[in-house]
C-alpha cells in the first residue's frame, strides 16, 4: 500500500492507492481516500480495516483425509497393529500403527511410493490428527514400520509374518462392532489375481499366467471376503507361479485357525476336487462351487439332464441371457449329491453356432488341402492335418486315402461328439453342500461371487497396487497389507454409503465422494486474540452426505482464543 498527495487549491489531501500488474505494466488502483493533511497529526495512521488484522495459515488437505482417519479410528487400526506388532514393549518416536493408517489412506486416495510420501504427507491434514511432527514422516521411516508386519528373520531363514493375525483381529473388530442379522452366518468368496512386478529379484515373483499375457514376473493374490457388507476377511499372498487350486489348503488351513463361525464359502470352478470338497465338510463348513466341464461327472449329468424352460425354472434374465436351473440328484465325488444344472439359452444357442461355424470353415480347409497336396507325401499332408484341426479334432474324423484315385483326404463330422456338446451347449454344474438350497438360490450364490472381482479391480485401479516396486520378500508382504488397509477403510465408506442410501452403493460412489472432499482444505484465521478454524470448498452435497453416513462433525469450524493456545 501507498499514501499518495494531492494538492486542491490551498489544501493536500491524502489517499491510499495499491501497485497492481497489468500486463507487463504495473499500476496503481485507488483503495481510499484519507482526509485533508492538516487534519492529520504525525502520530496518526490510516484506520485499519478487519482484513488488516486477519492472519490466513497455510492450507491443508483435510476433506478425505479426515474421513478416513475417522473410519481408522473407528476400525481400531492403530490400536490393533502396535499391540500386536509391539506387544508391551515400548514404542519409541512414531508408532507403526499411525505411520501405516496414514500409508493406507495416501493409497486409497492418491497412492504414492514411499519415496513420495514424506512429501505428499504434509500438506494434509494427517501429521496434525495423529499428534506427530511432518518430519518424522520420512521415507525411512515408512520403510522401516513395514518391518513390523512382515520381518525376514535371518537366525531362523524364514519369514516371520503378522499379517494373517492382524486380519483376523480388524475382522474381529469390524464384525463386533457390526455383526450380521439375527440367524445369519457367513458367506465367503474367494478368488485369486496376479499382481505384476517391476525387477527380477524378489524370491516371490515368478514369471506366471495372467489375463493380460504379459511375460513380466508376478506374485499371485487372494482375498476372502464377506458377501454381507464387502468387508475383506483376509488375504493371501503366493508365488506367481502358483495355480489357485494349490492355495485352497491355505485357505481351509486359516478358516480353520481363524475365531469365525462356521458359514458357507464360494468359489470358482478351478478351485474344486473331491479331496477339497471333504475337506470343508469335514470343517462343517458349507461350500457352493462350480464343476468343471472337463469333469468326466459333471460332463454326464450336464448332457443327461434337461433343464425345463418355463416361469416356475427362470432364475434372473439380464442382457447376458435367460437362466433357467433345476436341481437334481446324482453321483459325484464318490456319492449321491444335490446338484444344480442351470442353462443360458441365449449363451447356448451362440455357442452352437460358433462351434458349427468354425468346424465347416475346417471343412472347406480340408477339401482344399485334399486338392492341393494331390502329390504330397502322407507325413506331409499328416502334419497339415493336424494343424488345420487344431483344438477341433474331437468333433471330426479325417485321414489320407492311399486310393490312387478319389479325394486325397477323406474326412467326416462325428455326429455323436456334436450331439453330446450341443446337450451341453449353455449349460453349467454347481454343487451346493447345503441340501436346503434350491436350484434358484444356488445359481443367485454362485453368480453373485462376482463381487470379489470388484475388490480387486480397486486394488489395482483405484489403489494402483501394481507394478510393485519392492525387492524383498518381507516388504512385498507388509506392502500388500498396507494395500489391504486402504481397502477395508473404501468398503466401510461404501457400506456407510449404503447404509444411507437403503440401495447398494458402487464403488464409483465413494470415489466420487472422496474426490469432491480432495478439495476440502484446512485453514487457521486469526482476528485479534481469536483463531477460526476454516474449511474451504465445502458444498451443500458434501454437507448433505456427510450428515446421512454420521460425519456431520467432521469439518465443524472452531474458534479459540489466542491466549489459551499459549498456555
Amino acid at each position: 500500500m501507498a499514501i499518495k498527495r494531492h494538492k486542491r487549491g490551498n489544501r493536500v489531501y491524502l489517499a491510499e492507492y495499491k501497485s497492481i500488474r497489468q500486463g507487463k505494466k504495473v499500476i496503481s488502483k485507488f483503495i481510499r481516500y484519507i482526509g485533508p493533511e492538516d487534519k492529520l497529526s504525525t502520530t496518526d495512521k490510516p484506520h485499519k480495516r478487519v482484513l488488516d488484522r486477519l492472519n490466513l495459515s497455510s492450507s491443508y488437505r483435510a476433506g478425505d483425509v479426515r474421513l478416513l482417519w475417522a473410519i481408522a479410528q473407528d476400525l481400531d487400526f492403530i490400536h490393533i497393529i502396535d499391540r500386536i506388532c509391539c506387544g508391551n514393549s515400548h514404542i519409541e518416536g512414531v508408532s507403526p500403527g499411525k505411520l501405516l493408517t496414514i500409508w493406507a489412506i495416501n493409497r486409497a486416495i492418491d497412492p504414492e511410493s514411499a519415496t513420495q510420501l514424506e512429501r505428499w504427507v504434509p500438506t494434509t491434514d494427517l501429521p496434525y490428527l495423529a499428534g506427530i511432527p511432518a518430519n518424522e514422516c520420512t521415507k525411512a521411516a515408512f520403510l522401516s514400520v513395514l518391518d513390523f508386519i512382515c520381518l525376514d528373520d535371518r537366525a531362523s531363514g524364514r519369514v516371520a509374518d503378522l499379517s494373517a493375525e492382524l486380519d483376523d483381529a480388524l475382522y474381529q473388530k469390524w464384525r463386533h462392532d457390526h455383526p450380521l442379522p439375527p440367524g445369519d452366518k457367513e458367506t465367503l468368496a474367494y478368488d485369486l489375481t496376479t499382481v505384476l512386478f517391476f525387477g527380477v529379484s524378489c524370491p516371490l515373483a515368478e514369471l506366471g499366467y495372467n489375463p493380460e499375457r504379459i511375460r513380466r514376473r508376478q506374485v499371485n493374490f487372494a482375498v476372502l471376503v464377506s458377501k454381507h457388507d464387502k468387508h475383506p476377511i483376509a488375504h493371501f499372498v503366493y508365488k506367481g507361479s502358483r495355480h489357485s487350486v494349490s492355495t485352497v489348503k491355505n485357505l481351509l488351513a486359516r478358516l480353520n485357525s481363524m475365531t469365525i463361525e462356521q458359514g458357507t464359502l464360494i468359489w470358482d470352478r478351478g478351485n474344486v476336487s473331491k479331496s477339497y470338497v471333504k475337506t470343508v465338510e469335514d470343517m462343517e463348513w458349507k461350500l457352493i462351487c462350480g464343476i468343471p466341464k472337463t469333469s468326466k461327472e459333471a460332463k454326464e449329468i450336464i448332457s443327461m439332464t434337461d433343464v425345463p424352460i418355463g416361469p416356475d425354472t427362470l432364475v434372473r434374465s439380464s442382457r447376458a441371457g435367460h437362466i433357467y436351473a433345476i436341481k437334481t440328484e446324482s453321483k459325484l465325488y464318490g456319492r449321491e449329491r444335490s446338484v444344480v444344472v442351470y442353462t443360458n439359452r441365449e449363451r447356448g444357442i451362440k455357442e452352437t453356432d460358433l462351434r458349427n461355424e468354425a468346424l465347416a470353415i475346417v471343412g472347406r480347409e480340408l477339401d482344399e488341402l485334399s486338392e492341393k497336396g494331390k502329390d504330397w507325401s502322407e507325413k506331409r499332408l499328416h502334419c497339415k492335418i493336424k494343424t488345420i484341426l487344431n483344438s477341433w479334432s474331437n468333433f471330426i474324423d479325417a485321414r489320407v486315402s492311399r486310393k490312387k484315385e478319389g479325394a486325397r483326404i477323406v474326412w467326416s463330422y462325428k455326429k455323436q461328439e456334436l450331439k453330446l456338446a450341443e446337450r451341453t451347449d449353455g449349460k453349467w454344474l454347481i454343487l451346493s453342500t447345503d441340501e436346503t438350497r434350491d436350484a434358484n438360490d444356488a445359481v443367485n450364490e454362485y453368480l453373485e461371487k462376482d463381487f470379489i472381482e470388484k475388490v480387486f479391480r480397486v486394488l489395482k485401479t483405484q489403489e494402483e497396487v501394481e507394478p510393485v516396486r519392492h525387492r524383498l520378500e518381507h516388504r512385498v508382504r507388509a506392502y500388500l497389507f498396507v494395500c489391504m488397509l486402504a481397502y477395508r477403510l473404501l468398503s466401510v465408506l461404501q457400506w456407510k454409503l449404503k447404509e444411507a442410501s437403503g440401495h447398494e452403493a458402487s464403488c464409483e460412489s465413494a470415489d466420487t465422494l472422496l474426490q469432491s472432499l480432495g478439495r476440502v482444505e484446512r485453514v487457521e484465521v486469526t482476528f485479534g486474540n481469536e483463531t477460526k478454524t476454516w474449511y474451504l470448498n465445502v458444498t451443500k452435497a458434501i454437507t448433505d452426505t456427510l450428515k446421512k453416513i454420521g460425519r456431520s462433525e467432521l469439518l465443524k469450524e472452531e474458534t479459540r482464543l489466542v491466549n489459551s493456545l499459549k498456555m
